[in-house]
């Protein structure tokens, strides 16, 4: 049985990626900071063989908490899915040197923290799969966006280079940028530019639409499903990449 470690698990992508993994036979350790949200998810998958692990991932030592009991439970870990909300909206000239530190505390750095103590686990047993959960920011900058689009670029320039240090033990490292996808995240967006542009939610949802050629915004479901493959068997000689799944919105590649 393979084990499939994923944060953020208590909402949103995080949680259809656990259903999505656990329905595919996949033990999974979840973990967020709510243990409620975290029961809810391993009820619905039926319980089966999961563990939950409630807690903060911008704590180093809760994550290597969460690491070694996931160990102890389980005595492998093949599929780590890096799952982290980003720093707040904020211009240039708005941040300083403190923020940029704090931003990369955030995602940065538990993401590569986690990688550091799980892929030579994944080397010796010769079988991992790394999704990265990034967003488009990265790769095309955002008005008042600043920090995420900072963040989320060095995740994406590590992922690389990670997926050529590990390629040769079939330890395969993705990112996968979620665009404009329907979870709370989306809400606190809607109603951030419903503010700031002085509309209404729906008029602010419409702007939203408008610059997404499927003309909607996607389902956590439909991110899951891609992180499903990139932690299958099937996915073996794809690594290195950097996946959108955001209806077309991204206009450079």
């Amino acid at each position: 049985m393979r084990v499939a470690m994923v944060l953020g698990a208590g909402s949103g992508i995080g949680r259809a990626t656990a259903l999505h993994l656990s329905a595919r036979g996949f033990a999974t350790v979840l973990t967020a900071r709510t243990e409620s949200a975290l029961r809810e998810v391993a009820e619905e998958s039926g319980g089966r063989d999961v563990h939950v692990c409630p807690g903060d991932i911008t704590s180093r030592a809760f994550r290597a908490q969460l690491v070694d009991d996931a160990q102890r439970r389980f005595g492998r870990i093949d599929v780590l899915v890096n799952n982290a909300p980003g720093p707040p909206p904020g211009s240039f000239d708005s941040v300083d040197a403190g923020d940029v530190t704090s931003a990369m505390e955030r995602k940065l750095v538990p993401y590569l923290d986690l990688i550091k103590s799980v892929a030579p686990v994944m080397a010796r047993n010769e079988f991992g799969r790394i999704v990265n959960i990034v967003g488009n920011i990265g790769r095309e900058p955002a008005s008042g966006m600043f920090l995420s689009g900072l963040v989320n670029a060095a995740v994406a320039n590590a992922g690389k280079y990670l997926a050529s240090q590990y390629a040769r033990h079939n330890v395969t490292v993705n990112c996968v940028h979620p665009g404009t996808i329907r979870t709370p995240r989306y809400d606190r967006a809607v109603e951030h530019l419903s503010a700031t542009a002085g509309t209404s939610r729906s008029t602010a949802e419409e702007l939203l639409k408008r610059a997404i050629p499927m003309a909607r915004p996607g389902r956590a479901e439909e991110v899951a499903a891609l992180i499903g493959f990139l932690a299958s068997e099937e996915a073996s000689y794809l690594t290195g990449q950097q996946i959108s799944v955001d209806g077309g919105q991204l206009t450079c590649v």
